[in-house]
């Protein structure tokens, strides 16, 4: 009964980030659709690479992928619970806290099924995303 309620609480979870990854307006159904691309064919660190290089242009898409970290880290409390404490440390300069944070997802890849897990995890949410942005009428 206590595994159900764990599948409960990350599925629960996975619904309302995918919701608020559209409501709040942090990913669009395009960039949405390309993270899922990057993730499915390259895998986690290739997105994260490729989220930092889409999301440096301007200071609102450098807000919306801090935004998007924070959703992530709300998923990784079934993994590491590590990520929240890199993302929290505001006082850190920009530089220094994207170093910290990829490195995040360089250590992640250390262990394998934490890997898989958090990858199944984020292809799951991106899906789900996907179709609220499809819902919403977004083009």
């Amino acid at each position: 009964m206590g595994n159900q309620i764990n599948n409960l609480n990350i599925e629960s979870l996975i619904v309302k980030v995918s919701y608020e990854l559209v409501s709040e307006k942090i990913l669009d159904k395009n960039q949405i659709n390309k993270l899922l691309g990057v993730l499915a064919s390259n895998g986690v660190y290739a997105m994260w690479v490729y989220a930092l290089d889409k999301f440096r242009d301007n200071e609102e898409k450098q807000k919306n992928l801090f935004e998007f970290l924070k959703k992530i880290a709300e998923l990784d409390r079934f993994i590491t619970q590590s990520l929240s404490e890199l993302i929290n440390g505001i006082e850190n300069k920009e530089l220094e806290r994207l170093d910290k944070i990829t490195k995040y997802f360089i250590d992640i890849s250390n262990d394998l099924h934490n890997l898989l897990f958090l990858k199944q995890i984020l292809e799951k949410t991106l899906i789900y995303a996907y179709y609220h942005a499809r819902a919403q009428g977004e083009d």
